[in-house]
């Protein structure tokens, strides 16, 4: 057997993640963005969690967005950390009459039925600046990915994640949020 040199981690060493070492393009292939669950756990929420909690645990991992799952583990919606904002929660406690406590990720999150989605094949023959183009014309944050054929989520792609890994800012005016419109009714 070989003896290997073992030394000191220096001050200069950083963590490195793999997005460090690809360089995105608007030119590049739609793959290149798409975290593909086929390969990579999805990050879930339970929707019978206390938001507040769930903002927190966002918080602490870094993460813009996350699926919301049922006791089941079955897929029922989306939610981002914008979805989870102070606003939100009091607007929330305010209209339903609820303690902080008491409003769950499921009283804020986006329906399975409301989000939009992409197909895998179509997505797959696509540019990131495709990608881009279709979020900005439909005002969309986000879009799943779905294998239509195989009736599988195979990701979730962004604008916000798309922005952090090409470097640069990607502008899409969002669709009205809950906490906006609860705003609106309130007058």
């Amino acid at each position: 057997m070989k003896n290997l040199t073992v030394f000191e981690v220096d001050a200069i060493d950083h963590l490195v993640q793999p997005d460090e070492f690809d360089e995105i393009t608007p030119e590049s292939s739609a793959l290149t963005i798409l975290t593909d669950f086929k390969d990579h756990r999805p990050h879930v929420v339970e929707a019978h969690i206390p938001a507040v909690e769930a903002a927190e645990l966002m918080l602490q991992e870094n993460i813009n967005f996350k699926l919301v799952v049922d006791r089941h583990n079955e897929f029922i919606g989306l939610i981002s950390i914008e979805d989870l904002s102070d606003q939100s929660l009091v607007l929330t406690q305010a209209v339903n009459g609820m303690k902080r406590s008491e409003v769950l990720v499921a009283d804020l999150m986006h329906h399975r039925d409301s989000i939009r989605a992409i197909n895998y094949e179509e997505f797959k023959r696509s540019s990131v600046a495709d990608i881009i183009y279709t979020l900005q014309r439909h005002g969309q944050q986000y879009y799943i990915v779905v294998d239509r054929d195989q009736h599988h989520i195979r990701g979730v792609v962004s604008s916000t994640e798309i922005s952090r890994r090409l470097h640069a800012p990607v502008y899409v005016e969002r669709q009205p949020s809950v906490a906006d419109i609860l705003s609106l009714a309130r007058g």
